[in-house]
This record gives C-alpha cells, sequence and structure tokens, in this order.
C-alpha cells in the first residue's frame, strides 16, 4: 500500500471517529448539540477530503514522515479542541443549571418576603378577629 493511500485512509478514520465521537457526545448530553454539528461536519469533510482522490492529491507531493508528522499533529490537536468543546459545553449546561436554581430561589424568596409583609400587617393592626394573625 502507497504512503498516499495510508494517509488518506488514516484521514477517513479520523474522520469517521470525529463524526460518531460528536453523535455519541450529543446524544450521551455531554455536548451541545450546535458543538456537535459542527464536529459531524468536520468528521465528515475529512472523510470526503480523504476519499476523494481530487482533494487528497496534495498528500502525495509531501514526504512520508511530514505526512507522519502532519497527521499526529493534526490528530493529536482535533482531539485536544475536542475534549475542549466538551468542557465548554458542561460549563454551559451547568451555567444553565445555576440559572434555573437562582431564579427558583429567588421565587421561593419572593414568596417568604409576602408572607413576611402579611404578618406584620397583621401585627401593626393588631386585630383579633383577622384570621390570617390566627
Amino acid at each position: 500500500m502507497s504512503t498516499l493511500n495510508l494517509i488518506r485512509l488514516g484521514v477517513i478514520l479520523v474522520g469517521l471517529i470525529l463524526a460518531i465521537a460528536s453523535f455519541w457526545s450529543h446524544a450521551a448530553k455531554k455536548m451541545n448539540s450546535d458543538l456537535a454539528v459542527a464536529w459531524c461536519i468536520l468528521g465528515v469533510s475529512l472523510v470526503i477530503m480523504g476519499a476523494v482522490p481530487v482533494f487528497s492529491a496534495w498528500l502525495g507531493m509531501i514526504s512520508f514522515w511530514t505526512a507522519v508528522a502532519l497527521f499526529g499533529v493534526g490528530t493529536a490537536t482535533l482531539g485536544g479542541a475536542f475534549e475542549l468543546c466538551l468542557l465548554i459545553s458542561r460549563a454551559l449546561t451547568q451555567n444553565k443549571e445555576l440559572a434555573m436554581q437562582i431564579s427558583l430561589l429567588l421565587r421561593e424568596n419572593r414568596a417568604l418576603r409576602d408572607k413576611m409583609d402579611e404578618l406584620e400587617k397583621c401585627e401593626a393592626q393588631n386585630d383579633e378577629e383577622n384570621t390570617l394573625c390566627g
């Protein structure tokens, strides 16, 4: 098998892994849908780049060791960027959950303030006929 075909096969495999990993991450609710779609598009474009000879013809112009180094650095960079996107998605999800909790606490605080205001009014009136005061 020639060097060009080997590198093209590697690019196709990395593209497939990227597309499958982004789909799985979204299905497992580890990644936001926008980021998952972007990574899936990147994976599919890598598969197309490796599968269509016109798009991967430039790989034949570089030496074997340069291609190996480029493939290794590119794969490591894509893996690191994918992990970074997972961390960003987790932070965004935690931010949404925190906003929901704050909203619930503010609503509960408002209800308690209203109840305290009612009790203060009852004490100020000192009316024994008022059923709210007990």
